[in-house]
This record gives structure tokens, sequence and C-alpha cells, in this order.
């Protein structure tokens, strides 16, 4: 299997500049599915494949997406403004991002830059800052002058930061500035040699940071804990033609990630197989299952939170944590006004996501075998 990606450009450009020319954007991509399968979905990935994104490799690899008549293309875009824009261009049917994007592009591209939140994937925030812990950096207002390393600059954890750093009166590119460091190895590096002062990253880079005896510190603010992830979106186009795709894609994802906590040695092991890019060159399978846990482990905590299978509510959005987004969008000036909240989600596929027996994936998951 061969990836390539997206190239990032300098700076965050304007969503409504970028939208523009996203039909042009080289998207790399992984086949995911069977040529049996009746329906194809292109869905559109931000980050590389990994311990953070198992319960998609588990889909795939488990057959669930199989079962549910699904041929999955994953679209690796590189960050989420990317997958937002190729999600409105019609290269992806499913995009997969972090809401801060899906409200900015919205409010600059107008009607033409909508998207529907159609699936809640990640329940509770997992973006921060982080700093080495003998960083002097103490509170937000001390990031002050301060050169924070992301992903990418189409990530949406840079505009969570700006967002956060907001809250304390500092502005990006006056008080504060961001540059593209990657992930692992390449992130941690940047950080523990100067290059960066902060990583604005997730909750499973800076466990696999932690996991190698790097002591680090984090930051947020209390209106960001309040928020929820990464969530899957659709066109309304795409919706009001394939809601029955969209039933299906969100059921064959609630099964995933529900056998990922089940039995997470075992996702990881499904991922390696399907992925193999996923393995550390050098390291065998015990050193690499030591390293991913950690990650996923955390990862779990925020996918699973709630109970959504006692409560059948995978994928459901609550209507508080919409309009939680919207106040903290605006006062951390993400976005310059409030949104109109009434079609830019919908719980309408809730119940077809939960309609499956719990009894089968906990089988699946108990009786695993390579």
């Amino acid at each position: 299997m061969t990836t390539t990606y997206i190239q990032q450009s300098k700076r965050f450009v304007s969503a409504a500049a970028v939208f523009l020319c996203a039909a042009t954007l080289p998207l790399a991509s992984i086949a995911a599915g069977s040529s049996t399968a009746t329906d194809k979905v292109r869905f559109g990935l931000p980050t590389s494949m990994g311990a953070n994104n198992a319960p998609m490799a588990v889909a795939v690899g488990q057959g669930y997406f199989r079962a549910e008549g699904l041929d999955v293309e994953i679209i690796f875009t590189g960050g989420s403004a990317p997958t937002v824009q190729a999600t409105l261009s019609g290269q992806i049917d499913i995009g997969s991002a972090t809401v801060e994007p899906v409200f900015q592009i919205r409010e600059q591209v107008g009607k033409n830059g909508k998207v529907v939140l159609i699936y809640n994937y990640i329940r509770r925030p997992t973006g921060s800052i982080a700093v080495l812990d003998s960083s002097k950096v103490q509170s937000l207002a001390d990031f002050k002058g301060v050169v924070i390393g992301d992903s990418s600059l189409g990530s949406g954890n840079l505009l969570l930061a700006n967002g956060i750093l907001a809250k304390a009166g500092l502005q990006v590119d006056k008080d504060f500035s961001h540059v593209a460091v990657g992930t692992g190895a390449a992130a941690l590096n940047a950080l523990t040699t100067g290059r960066v002062g902060a990583l604005s990253l997730w909750d499973t880079e800076y466990a696999a940071m932690r996991a190698v005896g790097t002591k680090l510190r984090t930051f947020s603010h209390p209106d960001a804990e309040k928020l929820f992830s990464t969530t899957y979106y659709a066109t309304p186009g795409y919706i009001e033609k394939n809601g029955d795709i969209v039933k299906r894609f969100g059921r064959a994802m609630a099964k995933a990630t529900y056998f990922t906590s089940l039995n997470p040695t075992a996702a990881l092991k499904i991922m390696y197989k399907a992925y193999p890019q996923t393995r550390t060159a050098g390291q065998t399978v015990e050193q690499e299952l030591k390293k991913d846990l950690i990650a996923l482990n955390a990862r779990l905590e925020l996918l699973v939170a709630g109970d959504p299978m006692k409560n059948r509510t995978w994928g459901k959005y609550e209507p508080d944590a919409i309009a939680e987004w919207d106040r903290f969008a605006v006062s951390a000036k993400i976005i310059k006004g409030p949104m109109d909240l009434t079609d830019i989600y919908t719980n309408k596929f809730v119940e077809s996501y939960n309609n499956f027996d719990p009894a089968e994936i906990e089988r699946d998951a108990k009786n695993w075998k390579e």
C-alpha cells in the first residue's frame, strides 16, 4: 500500500481561499473494503493510521464494513481543514475532523460551506497544549512569544490552541506563532531540541511521549474541557441521497469501537496486519504493543465516555454540547459570531447506529485469534 500526503502551506490560509482550490488537492488513499461490497464510500481521515485510529482499522480488518455491504476507501488528507474542504468539493463522501474548521469554513464560505455533523465519534476533548515539565511556562499568559508545533498547519488542534490562548487574551501571529512539526518522534524532537516551545497535539500523542519517559505538562481551559472532539460529517446532498449508507457506516464504526474497547490488544494486532506501515522498523510486536496500548487506552476513555453501549448512544450529539461548541468558538474567536445550529448536526441516524447485538461483538472480541 502506498500513501502520500497533502502538502500543507506555510501558514493556515483562509478556509474560503482553500475551498476554491480544494478540487485540485492530491489525496492519498488506501482501499479498505472488498470488491464484493456493494456501496463505495470515500472516507477522509485527517491523521495517519495509528493507535488513535485503531477502531477504523478494526472496522476494516474485522470485516464490519464488509458485513454492512460497504467498500470503504480511506483517504488521508493531512489535516482537519483539508478534510472538510475535500468533502465540500466532492472528493470525500464522509469526513472526519474536529469541530473548529467545520464552524470556521461554514462561516467563511457561507451556504456552500455547509456540512452536517452525523456521528459523534470522540465524545470528549482530545486536544491541549503541552510543554516540557522543565518549561518556564506556568500559565496560559506565559505562552506569549512561544512557537507552537502542530501536526500540520491545517490541523483542527491549531485552531483549538488559538481558542484556548484567546481565553488568556493572546492573539495568534501577534503573541504566539505556529509551525508544522508532524507527529511522533519528529514532534518530540522539535520540542526537546527547542525548535518549538510547545506542542498542540492530542491525547494519544502525549501518551506515547510519556511512555518513553518524556515529562510533559498540558494546558487547556475549562470551557474547552466541555467539548466533544473528532466527529464525522457529510454534505446535506450526500445525506439526502445516501442516508442508508450513513446508517451502515455509523453502525460499523460503533461495532468496531466497542470491539476495540473490549480487546484493545486484538484491535492493535488487526491494525498491524491491515496497515503494516503502522509498525516501527526494528521493533517486535510486543515492543510495539507496549507503546501503542498506552496511547490506545488513553483514547478509549474518550471514545466510550458516557457508556454508549449501555445507553445506546453511539454517534449521538447532545444539544447542550453543540451549543457549548458554539459558545466556545465565539468566545475563543474561532468564529466571529454565533452559528445557526438548526442544521449543523443530526441525530436521525442514531437508532440505526445502535441497532446491533452487543453480544455478537463481545463474542468477536473474546474469541479473536491471530
